[in-house]
């Protein structure tokens, strides 16, 4: 087998620890409702409720590309689509 292929790293708090106390800034793309603004999606390469198949994407310029072309796709919830950065707490 040639090399092994990329896998995007993945947990219930979405951090990507490499180490001990070093910590990645992952980024995903959510979906808000319109009245509560709590979180009622997430991008996967369609829309997901599950949170664990959520995209994770290391680059910002990743994610908002992403986003982009859902806010083209859903014109309607453009605002309620949100590039969301999740980072360790130290």
């Amino acid at each position: 087998m040639r090399g092994t292929p990329f896998i995007t790293p993945r947990s219930d708090s979405c951090l990507v620890f490499f180490g001990r106390d070093a910590a990645v800034t992952v980024y995903r793309v959510t979906l808000r409702d319109r009245e509560t603004q709590t979180v009622v999606g997430y991008y996967n390469g369609a829309w997901t409720t599950d949170r664990r198949r959520a995209l994770t994407l290391r680059r910002r310029e990743a994610a908002e590309a992403h986003a982009a072309r859902m806010r083209d796709r859903c014109p309607r919830n453009a605002e309620l689509i949100t590039v969301e950065e999740i980072t360790a707490d130290d």
